[in-house]
């Protein structure tokens, strides 16, 4: 099934509702689509899982910037449920992520990390089975509601409306420009700090998320160079933040068992520690990666800036 990310027959003088039926159908099918599949299949392909976590993140995002447009208790009520499956989701995720990550941790490896290896991979499997638990029970409790509110939503926008109906155009301009203000203001705080980077990375994401409805609005060079450039900082950003989460988890593992387990953690000690290093040796590259993304983002922004007022003007005119 089509992962949702581009809207096909979304054209910027469409009315904004019909655009809004358009998308919050496509990205609500899609979950409904991987939700099953999640619950029931996820140990046939971790896929399952992770195209539910993004498919709820697309769908919530797509209520945040059609919320003008939509009723609100039926919106208010689909965003609900999908923030409860997208958590859930999302903590099996991680664990599927961790479990991936260990056969090419070098540390773990070696003779001395062998037991540290045995160990992360048990302890990843029970977390991980006790996430699919979690994910199963908020299928069942919200997967039904989920469907009804879904379709609650969409007839409510099938209703005749008034004629003060803007065209998709003006509408995606008018969300675009807080967006990306807010990121590129992001971007030139230049931070530093794992929370700021957290922050800009969700601003980014929202970014992301709005151009993958709004692109049929803008130049072409959006979806070939904007877009992308937004996709790769959020892929860098988050193996940064996986660096730095992930070793201050194993650091506070590592207390734990030492504290609570002192037989057990001289065996222990070699790869855990080992692999709380190689995490944190990660972390300068990609700040110096970060860098280098950051002065072409500032090229590439300013050639935004240079055709947002013609496009702000075209809208007006239409």
């Amino acid at each position: 099934m089509a992962e949702g990310k581009w809207i096909e027959g979304l054209t910027a003088t469409m009315p904004v509702s019909a655009a809004a039926h358009k998308v919050l159908s496509i990205r609500l099918a899609v979950v409904r689509h991987y939700l099953p599949l999640a619950v029931e299949r996820a140990e046939d392909d971790i896929e399952h899982v992770h195209q539910l976590r993004v498919s709820t993140r697309r769908a919530g995002a797509a209520l945040r910037v059609f919320r003008e447009v939509l009723p609100n208790r039926p919106r208010r009520r689909v965003r609900r449920l999908l923030r409860r499956l997208r958590r859930a989701a999302g903590q099996a995720r991680d664990w599927d992520v961790f479990l991936l990550n260990l056969p090419q941790a070098r540390a773990l490896q070696t003779a001395a990390g062998r037991p540290a290896a045995d160990f992360l991979l048990g302890y990843g499997l029970g977390q991980r089975h006790a996430a699919q638990l979690l994910l199963v029970q908020a299928a069942e409790q919200e997967g039904a509601d989920l469907h009804a509110a879904a379709d609650e939503l969409l007839e409510a926008l099938e209703q005749p409306r008034d004629n003060d109906d803007p065209p998709l155009r003006s509408f995606a301009l008018e969300q675009f420009h807080p967006l990306f203000t807010d990121f590129h203001q992001g971007v030139l705080a230049d931070p530093a700090q794992p929370a700021e980077l957290h922050q800009l990375r969700i601003s980014g994401k929202r970014l992301r998320y709005a151009l993958e409805i709004f692109i049929p609005c803008f130049p072409e060079w959006f979806q070939q160079q904007l877009y992308p450039a937004v996709e790769e900082l959020q892929e860098l950003l988050g193996t940064l933040q996986d660096a730095v989460v992930g070793s201050e988890r194993l650091k506070d593992l590592a207390a734990h068992l030492r504290r609570h387990f002192p037989h057990y953690w001289p065996r222990l000690r070699p790869g855990l520690d080992g692999r709380i290093r190689s995490l944190r040796a990660q972390i300068p590259a990609l700040r110096k990666a970060f860098q280098k993304w950051r002065s072409r983002w500032l090229d590439l922004a300013e050639q935004v800036h240079e055709v947002l007022p013609a496009l702000t003007a075209s809208a007006a005119r239409s």
